[in-house]
């Protein structure tokens, strides 16, 4: 294919039953310079023939053993022709408007390398929560950082678009890497340059409920490279006062999940661990986290994993 101005990259891993819809929604654009490129990480379903139903000239399926889904995300920027790469999950949806809207960004923002848009959070049972929208309708973040600050991610993996060059020069995604290894980009990107071009019109639904997917695959949610990063930047004397709380906010924020996630799993020594090398001020806040987590140590796993279930159902 000739050069387009986004290649959408789509890693596929088992969602046959996501995948048609997933494609449909990116063709349906109401802007078309772009080309479609999905991976297929060694599917042991029908996810491949389902994907090729849904293709047109526009999209490519490039079939590879299973290697994880940075692996996969990597192999399509590899072969991407565009200026802009557009990441789509497999089992996630764009309206029509989302690449139109995206394209207003890059030309208005061309100081920016991350470009974003606001998207909904589908929870199951017709429910849906919402990313921030912020006022003005559209803008461009001086600071990657201080995104920590609103709820959900403000650069999320279906619903951002990052310049190509940038991508290669902060070294793609680290394979291997099982939770987190977008935020570990974004991160590594905004080094470079952390304004955020965004748009709060809502152009992306996030399909959490949707089958395997991180947060149920992997018993212990460790983000390592991703908080790596933010211990990082904890140390980083360039940033403001303002910008170091907010990577403190993320930083106990994952902490806390890593380390409940260990206590649920029975790994208390491991939790133990984890909780020894927290790093970063102690705030109020962080004081909190901490004592709740030492009296998770000593409550029954079932009441541990009630709250875990719950959690995960409101937000």
């Amino acid at each position: 294919m000739g050069r387009v101005k986004y290649s959408v990259v789509i890693p596929l891993y088992n969602k046959a039953e996501y995948i048609q819809r997933t494609i449909k929604s990116a063709l349906k654009q109401n802007f078309q310079d772009f080309e479609v490129i999905v991976v297929d990480d060694g599917s042991t379903d029908d996810s491949q023939e389902q994907a090729q139903q849904a293709a047109s000239d526009k999209v490519r399926i490039i079939p590879q053993e299973n290697q994880g889904t940075a692996a996969a995300r990597n192999t399509g920027i590899q072969h991407a022709c565009g200026e802009y790469i557009a990441f789509l999950d497999a089992d996630d949806e764009w309206g029509p408007h989302y690449l139109e809207t995206i394209d207003r960004l890059t030309e208005a923002y061309p100081q920016s390398d991350i470009f974003v848009t606001a998207y909904r959070i589908a929870m199951g049972g017709g429910k849906y929560n919402y990313s921030s929208q912020l006022t003005p309708a559209q803008g461009c973040l001086d600071s990657y950082w201080m995104t920590f600050q609103y709820p959900y991610d403000f650069v999320w993996t279906s619903a951002v678009t990052i310049r190509k060059t940038a991508i290669l020069k902060a070294g793609c995604f680290k394979p291997g890497e099982k939770i987190g290894q977008d935020l570990d980009l974004w991160a590594r990107v905004a080094r470079g340059n952390p304004k955020v071009a965004y748009s709060s019109r809502m152009c992306v639904t996030y399909n959490r409920m949707a089958g395997q997917n991180a947060r149920s695959r992997e018993k212990i949610a460790c983000a390592a490279a991703f908080l790596k990063d933010l211990e990082e930047e904890l140390e980083n004397t360039a940033h403001t006062r303002e910008e170091l709380e907010m990577i403190q906010y993320k930083y106990d924020l994952k902490m806390t999940v890593y380390v409940f996630t260990c206590i649920l799993a029975g790994e208390k020594t491991r939790a133990r661990n984890v909780y020894a090398a927290w790093r970063g001020k102690r705030t109020a806040r962080t004081r909190l986290l901490r004592a709740g987590l030492k009296a998770a140590m000593m409550m029954p796993g079932g009441v541990n994993r009630l709250l875990y279930q719950v959690r995960l159902k409101v937000f």
